[in-house]
C-alpha cells in the first residue's frame, strides 16, 4: 500500500475513466481530471498551456506560484526552493527532449489532504523518444516504453555532453526531491508505461496497449509542510 493515497487514488480514477470502467463509481478529483483531460487531449482551463521561450515559461511558473500565494500564502516562502527547481527543470526538460512547441502546467492546493499536486506533460516524443531520437543507451532500450522510464530514473542521460552524463531526463533528482526530501510522490506516464515513486515503494509498469499517452506527463503530489530538515542542495549536488 502507497504512503500516501491521494496519487495512487488519482491514477486509479484516471485509468478507470480512460479505460471507461463502468464498474468505477466514484467521483475522480479534480487532480485525477486534469490528468485525464491532458491523457485526450482537451485540457480543461485550469491547465495552463504555454509556449517554450524564457517569458512564456516564467510567466507560467508565476502563475502557478500565485495560486499558492492565494489559498496557502503562509507555505509559500518555504515551498518556493523546491518548487521553483522542479518547474525549471521539468520545463527545461521539455524544451531539450521533446521536440514539441509547447506544454502544459497544473498546480493544484488541495486543502482536504494539504497536499500540493502538480502536473507538467508534453505531447511530445515520449521518454523512449527521447533516447531514440539521441541514438543512447540503445542497447538497454530495447523497444520499450517502462525500459525508457527505468533508464531516467536510474539517471542514464539522453544528452551528449559528457559533464551531463548523469543527470538524466531531469527524471532521478527530481524524485529524490520530492520523494526523499519532500516525502512526496512521484509519477510518470510516457507512452504506455507508468512509473510511481513514493517514500515506501517504487514501481514501473507497462500499461494495457491501449492506454498510450502521446507524450510525457509528470504528477507529483507533496505535502505543504515541508520538513524542517528539508535542503533540496542535499539533493541536487
Amino acid at each position: 500500500m502507497l504512503a500516501n493515497m491521494s496519487l495512487s487514488d488519482t491514477i486509479f480514477d484516471f485509468l478507470a475513466t480512460v479505460t471507461d470502467n463502468e464498474n468505477i463509481a466514484r467521483e475522480p478529483s479534480s487532480f485525477a481530471q486534469a490528468i485525464t483531460s491532458l491523457y485526450l487531449g482537451t485540457p480543461v482551463p485550469e491547465i495552463f498551456q504555454f509556449s517554450l521561450d524564457d517569458k512564456a515559461t516564467a510567466d507560467v511558473i508565476s502563475n502557478l506560484k500565485n495560486i499558492l500565494k492565494t489559498n496557502c500564502p503562509d507555505k509559500l516562502k518555504s515551498l518556493n526552493p523546491p518548487l521553483t527547481y522542479l518547474f525549471d527543470e521539468l520545463i527545461c526538460n521539455i524544451q531539450q527532449h521533446a521536440q514539441t512547441d509547447k506544454g502544459y502546467a497544473y498546480l493544484n492546493y488541495n486543502e482536504s489532504t494539504r497536499y500540493v499536486e502538480i502536473i507538467v506533460a508534453d505531447c511530445g516524443i515520449t521518454v523512449y523518444g527521447s533516447y531514440v531520437a539521441m541514438q543512447k543507451h540503445l542497447d538497454k532500450l530495447g523497444d520499450s516504453d517502462a525500459n525508457a522510464l527505468n533508464l531516467a530514473q536510474n539517471g542514464y542521460s539522453v544528452k551528449n555532453l559528457p559533464d551531463t552524463e548523469n543527470r538524466g531526463y531531469g527524471i532521478s533528482s527530481n524524485i529524490k526531491i520530492v520523494v526523499n526530501g519532500l516525502k512526496g510522490e512521484f509519477s510518470v506516464l510516457s507512452g504506455n508505461a507508468l512509473m510511481m515513486h513514493n517514500p515506501g515503494k517504487n514501481i514501473i509498469l507497462s500499461l494495457p496497449k491501449e492506454i498510450d499517452f502521446k507524450g510525457t506527463m509528470i504528477m507529483v503530489t507533496f505535502p505543504s509542510e515541508v520538513p524542517t530538515d528539508f535542503d533540496i542542495y542535499k539533493y541536487t549536488s
